[in-house]
């Protein structure tokens, strides 16, 4: 009997040394990572998800079923401390995160900063490596494509295309979804998730459209079955044919296919080309020119400086003489 409680003993102690285990009542579909978080990403092993300017990684995820009648909540790791994200001005609130992989799996994180209108490229340490401000653009969610940014403004209604070093807009799109809120990208296509009406009176799951754009030509390719979970989508992931969608109204993180229907719009809604403001260059005859002016300029003055030396030199001259006739 001894023996046994002393290996209880042990076990509770190694059990309290682990990483903690956060179990949530689901009440229905996904995980509450954590309560109400507006912008999620996945680095290929972890869940990120964001809420105002905390960071966290999350592991070892196991979802509730919907419509389960055990009751299981489910539950999930934190990988490791969060990240804080802090400012001079207003105090952060991240709307959207994507994640950027590089040489050696190491990284980078690219969040939306919607109360700063800004986007910020922070290492997996925390550190923000870029500060991007927009004038141009309200951010809300945003994914990553292997070389540009994309961005969602439900105020403008669009979808920007941005350049990683400088946040340039390369090209616009109108949003085929209403109210965009959410974004993903699922390797070919962008997802864009959001309502069809900001002024529904109630949240719904009516209200919720997904579709699939594709960035060349502009079209809506499919119209992706949304779930009876999701009433107002934020943040928004594609992880191996499913799409992790926070939402709004209930804090969760519902998963649902990506799969839908062929969309029988046949709008393009990719905005004409911008032609790109050019910087006024000096040509270079231009330059040589200005070069001879300056040349000739100083020869003028030199010329101009002797000539006043010999007039006053002729006046000292012309001075004496009459001082010299006036004597006599």
């Amino acid at each position: 009997m001894f023996r046994y409680l002393i290996l209880i003993m042990i076990l509770s102690i190694t059990l309290a040394g682990c990483t903690e285990q956060v179990k949530v009542d689901m009440q229905g579909a996904g995980e509450t990572i954590p309560t109400g978080s507006t912008g999620i990403a996945f680095d290929g092993k972890d869940l990120l998800v964001a809420k105002e300017g905390l960071i966290a990684f999350i592991d070892n995820i196991d979802t509730a079923t919907a419509g389960s009648i055990y009751g299981y909540e489910g539950h999930f790791y934190f990988d490791r401390y969060p990240i804080t994200i802090t400012s001079k001005e207003n105090k952060p609130y991240i709307t959207g995160l994507a994640w950027q992989n590089t040489a050696g799996n190491t990284g980078f994180i690219w969040a939306s900063d919607e109360a700063n209108r800004r986007i910020l490229k922070i290492s997996p340490q925390g550190d923000v490596i870029t500060r991007i401000p927009l004038t141009k653009i309200y951010p809300e969610d945003i994914t990553f494509d292997g070389e540009y940014l994309w961005v969602v403004d439900s105020k403008r209604k669009k979808i920007f295309k941005l350049s990683t070093e400088d946040g340039s807009i390369v090209s616009e799109y109108l949003s085929p979804v209403p109210v965009p809120t959410a974004l993903a990208w699922d390797g070919k296509n962008l997802i864009v998730g959001g309502l069809k009406n900001l002024n529904n009176p109630a949240p719904s799951p009516d209200n919720v459209q997904i579709i699939k754009l594709d960035p060349v030509s502009g079209n809506v390719m499919e119209n992706v079955e949304t779930s009876r979970y999701l009433t107002s989508p934020a943040g928004m992931v594609w992880i191996n044919g499913k799409l992790w969608i926070s939402d709004r109204n209930s804090g969760k993180i519902v998963i649902i296919s990506d799969k839908g229907e062929p969309s029988t719009d046949i709008r393009s809604y990719k905005l004409p080309a911008v032609a790109p403001v050019l910087k006024k260059v000096e040509a270079k005859e231009d330059k040589n020119k200005t070069a001879q002016d300056v040349d000739e300029a100083k020869r003028a003055a030199e010329e101009a400086r002797k000539a006043a030396e010999e007039a006053k030199k002729a006046a000292e001259a012309a001075k004496k003489a009459f001082e010299l006739q006036q004597k006599k």
